[in-house]
């Protein structure tokens, strides 16, 4: 466990806000060369991704606060105020609130930019499965976002100082060690950007990779938060909060993409795909011939 990466002017840089920046930064380096070689403009997934990390950043942010709004009761200005306790960040984010946040920002981006949505999301698809390993990374060095009890004898128990909200954890239970879930779900992370990308050169249709990885995160962080360690307050019957809406959305995209294969739709044209980077939405020219 490595809670502060560094020091500047005397602030402690915290590892999870670290990885978090890293996160959103490899996502667009990524998903702009993607957009490059796939003949779209990358300035469209550079200025979109600006709104999807405010989007990203709000959301969890808001996400984690209704499930602990006792915590911010009488200082509300915790929320948003990114100085506590000698350090800078916001400590208290949940990573689902941040996902659907980010579709959320895109959806509008597209609607108001009025430019075809699919291609785009379907570019940016990897970006998220490498976002995902990156910020759980994060939590893992942070010590937060810990899983439950591990056995004595399971290879992959991890234990932590107790100065840490795993280590205080462990300790309270008795726990020799505890399951490492963010690694767990960091590996998913990459498995997720891998088989998109793959499936991606298939060609299939449009939209394929997007659904899929919206599937594909649904299926991991449903088993994933099985070994997560979560309050009676976060738990909707059996499952955690996190669980439910893995069902949803799982029902959702995975139905989008069934459509899809049952109707026999092939993969629509990419607007603007013959055009050159950076151009896609010029009108042509008018020579003195032409007028």
């Amino acid at each position: 466990m490595h809670p502060v990466m560094f020091n500047i002017s005397g602030f402690p840089v915290p590892s999870y806000g670290l990885m978090l920046a890293l996160s959103f930064l490899a996502g667009i380096w990524i998903a702009s060369y993607r957009a490059k070689k796939a003949g779209l403009n990358p300035d469209v997934v550079s200025d979109m991704g600006l709104y999807v990390i405010i989007a990203a950043v709000l959301g969890s942010r808001l996400y984690y606060v209704f499930l602990h709004f006792d915590e911010f009761r009488g200082n509300l200005l915790s929320i948003i105020n990114p100085f506590q306790n000698g350090s800078i960040g916001i400590g208290g984010l949940v990573m689902y609130g941040g996902f659907l946040g980010a579709i959320g920002a895109a959806a509008i981006f597209f609607k108001v930019k009025k430019i075809p949505h699919l291609p785009y999301l379907d570019i940016c698809a990897p970006s998220v499965g490498v976002g995902i390993a990156l910020t759980r990374i994060g939590c893992f060095l942070n010590g937060c976002c810990y899983g439950a009890a591990a056995k004595a004898h399971n290879a992959l128990c991890v234990h932590y100082p107790d100065i840490s909200p795993a280590g205080h954890y462990q300790h309270l239970i008795s726990a020799h060690g505890l399951q490492p879930s963010q690694l767990y779900e960091a590996a998913g992370g990459l498995m997720i950007a891998l088989i998109v990308w793959l499936v991606g050169k298939k060609n299939l249709f449009t939209g394929l990779q997007f659904y899929l990885m919206v599937v594909s995160y649904s299926v991991l962080r449903f088993f994933v938060d099985f070994t997560r360690v979560y309050n009676a307050s976060e738990r909707i019957g059996p499952f955690s909060h996190n669980q439910t809406l893995c069902i949803a959305l799982f029902v959702i995209f995975g139905g989008l993409i069934l459509r899809k294969f049952l109707t026999g739709e092939n993969k629509t044209k990419v607007p603007g795909a013959a055009s050159p980077v950076g151009k896609i939405d010029e009108k042509p020219k008018v020579t003195a011939d032409q007028k």
